[in-house]
């Protein structure tokens, strides 16, 4: 690679870096305030949080792979070309094919990424996801309860309600509870069931050694319990009361079908399956298509300025992500044959991209010398 080919790929490859960061600090801001408010609303643990940040980073980050490579080099290459650096390297002999072979080396190493993230670790990190929240469901950890609301302790009628919860998460402060016991003896079974109401100034989560069983306790209370038919209740004071958490049962939440392994997806003659498996391999095939495609659409005069195509570039990235879309959703539902899939939308992307070259080699303008190297 000489020193011009280097010099271009520098420009392409910082330009696609900055991009990305860019487009990643916008997809992940609207994902991490999404989890805060799931986490804030009780639906899973604080602890839990940023895993799944990382995780849904690592999803994100293939979505936003190809557009940032797209915009990489069509920012980077109409720089040269507005600062006419490029009419300066096509003067000494610099041609289409040698600008081509710089862009490729960016293309190449952002599509390898893009297919192993696709293939492999995206799906992975969708099922990991799955895992933590099933984990945490099952699991009644104090960190769990949402303060300011009823929460259900375990599943047999047992609610409590919480006005503060400690910084590190260990200790409730103001506490209200209701549980309905089962049924014990002659008289429980065959009349109302007792109830039990609890109030508390502060309680903390233990567990016992010996039998693997937590307790939240309870400090500094009362306990009410009776009959509401009969009107008669006893009041108990307690310095330490414990309630028993029970983990819930482990249940595998649905999965979606982008956390299935690639290789059983291929092994599938399910419409749906067929179709994530060729949306995941569209993803490395757009990269290499929008790379080509975004460097003659770089190309520009002083007076267009550095953005004259940016336009154009992002209106042909919407349309042909829209077709890749409902391409997938008409092949899971059985309106598209398999073999027509997704392809049909990168083969029309290859016919614009070899209109869009022929007809710039037609333009007149300047042309690289002859016996000029390629």
């Amino acid at each position: 690679m000489v020193i011009i080919e280097r010099y271009i790929l520098r420009e392409v490859f910082q330009t696609f870096l900055g991009v990305t960061l860019l487009l990643l600090l916008i997809f992940l801001s609207g994902t991490f305030v999404r989890l805060l408010a799931e986490v804030a609303e009780g639906d899973y643990p604080a602890s839990i949080l940023f895993s799944l940040f990382a995780l849904k980073g690592l999803s994100n980050l293939v979505l936003v792979l190809p557009l940032s490579l797209f915009l990489g080099v069509l920012l980077g290459l109409g720089r040269l070309y507005n600062d006419s650096e490029m009419a300066a390297m096509t003067a000494c002999g610099v041609g289409p094919r040698r600008i081509l072979r710089a862009v490729a080396w960016v293309g190449v190493m952002v599509c390898l990424l893009i297919g192993f993230l696709s293939l492999y670790l995206s799906p992975w990190a969708e099922e990991k996801g799955h895992q933590l929240l099933d984990q945490a469901r099952s699991e009644a950890e104090i960190e769990g309860l949402a303060v300011g609301r009823f929460n259900e302790l375990e599943g047999d009628g047992q609610l409590i309600y919480v006005e503060a919860i400690s910084a590190d998460k260990r200790r409730l402060a103001n506490l209200f509870a209701f549980s309905a016991p089962e049924k014990k003896g002659a008289e429980r079974a065959t009349g109302p069931d007792s109830l039990q109401l609890l109030t508390a100034q502060g309680a903390y989560q233990m567990g016992d050694r010996t039998s693997d069983d937590r307790f939240l306790v309870l400090t500094q209370g009362h306990r009410y319990e009776g009959d509401p038919a009969g009107g008669e209740f006893r009041i108990i004071e307690f310095e330490e009361h414990g309630l028993r958490i029970r983990d819930r049962e482990l249940v595998r939440s649905q999965r979606r079908r982008n956390a299935m392994p690639t290789m059983k997806l291929l092994d599938s003659h399910i419409n749906a399956d067929r179709a994530e498996f060729q949306w995941r391999m569209a993803m490395p095939i757009s990269a290499v298509l929008l790379a080509l495609l975004a460097v003659p659409l770089s190309k520009t005069n002083p007076r267009q300025g550095r953005y004259g195509r940016l336009f154009a570039g992002i209106m042909i990235y919407i349309i042909y992500n829209n077709l890749l879309t409902v391409s997938r959703s008409s092949l899971g539902k059985g309106e598209l044959d398999p073999w027509l899939g997704l392809w049909w939308v990168h083969l029309a992307l290859v016919a614009v991209l070899i209109a869009v070259f022929v007809r710039q080699r037609r333009m007149p303008g300047p042309k690289s010398a002859k016996g000029a190297t390629a």
